[in-house]
């Protein structure tokens, strides 16, 4: 259901996990840090119902987890998605989609049960024992699974939810700040590449050029970062979203879900003629950006001679 993030668990949370299920401690906790699946805590408290009361104790309501609990009566565990209703948005997309990853490189056959809950009060003994309670089967309850999809499912809707009002709202529809540098007038032969900086959470103009040719543009796009691009050429306007291979999850994801109000944003000052989506600066199809079908609708006028017959005079 939901898109895969790219992020995966870094080899030192392989490690401990492995030593986690040797040593058969009862919870273990993991958090995504720098794109990176790290350890949280190993919860070493007994019985289990005493560890469950030692990890609420270390969560709070805006935080998310990954959380693995060992099932006390035999070697399989359940796969818990803690993912909180006041986490940030962003926190809440990059746990969702790096979820099923996570649960692959672990090995799923270890997981009896899968859960995922979004409240403080969830996280506790009697809930799991009563959600995991329908027998010792590999595979959920149709009820477990009903109520986790519909939990996801709400998620989703939430997450869509907070980007269409920021889309639609007349005066902020962007998800970060628009810096006042990137209000800029869009002249011929110019192109402005814009930015957005994760630590004002600004959108900023990062950069402007003047071009003759689009033969210069792979040149002026960032082969290091996704950036944005508004390009005015051969009197048309184009929008141009880079997203080099190069570049982090965590931006990737950003720029992404920003693009479409950006854009929006944009329109309410210029006619944007055509949007342009690529990877490494590159892959730009360069005709795209030229006077070639002018060209050839002239062409297509012109009327040419028909060559004379060899030996024959005119």
């Amino acid at each position: 259901m939901s898109t895969q993030s790219g992020i995966t668990p870094s080899s030192e949370f392989l490690g401990s996990f492995k030593k986690f299920v040797e040593d058969e401690a009862p919870i273990l906790t993991a958090e995504i840090i720098k794109e990176v699946i790290e350890v949280g805590d190993v919860i070493t408290a007994t019985p289990l119902s005493k560890a469950f009361d030692a990890l609420q104790s270390q969560l709070d309501d805006s935080t998310p987890k990954y959380i693995v609990v060992r099932h006390a009566d035999n070697n399989v565990y359940t796969f818990i998605s803690y993912v909180p209703d006041y986490a940030a948005v962003k926190d809440k997309m990059l746990y969702a989609s790096s979820k099923n990853t996570l649960i692959r490189q672990l090995g799923s056959e270890l997981f009896a049960h899968t859960l995922f809950l979004n409240s403080l009060d969830e996280v506790s003994y009697e809930h799991w024992k009563h959600s995991v309670s329908g027998g010792s089967s590999n595979a959920l309850s149709k009820e477990e699974k009903a109520l986790n999809e519909v939990k996801e499912l709400e998620l989703d809707a939430k997450i869509q939810s907070a980007q269409k009002r920021k889309l639609v709202a007349p005066t902020n529809s962007l998800n970060f700040k628009l810096h006042a540098n990137a209000e800029v007038p869009v002249e011929e032969g110019h192109l402005y590449s814009f930015n957005i900086d994760l630590n004002t959470e600004e959108v900023f103009l990062s950069n402007s050029a003047s071009l003759n040719d689009a033969k210069e543009l792979p040149s002026l796009i960032s082969r290091d970062y996704p950036q944005y691009n508004l390009l005015k050429l051969n009197g048309k306007t184009y929008f141009i979203f880079s997203c080099p291979s190069g570049s982090k999850v965590k931006e990737r994801m950003m720029y992404a879900s920003n693009k479409n109000s950006l854009i929006n944003h944009f329109k309410q000052s210029n006619t944007i003629d055509k949007s342009i989506e690529i990877g490494d600066a590159d892959e730009l199809e360069l005709s795209e950006f030229s006077n070639e079908k002018k060209v050839e609708e002239d062409q297509g006028h012109l009327k040419f001679s028909r060559p004379s017959r060899p030996g024959r005079r005119r």
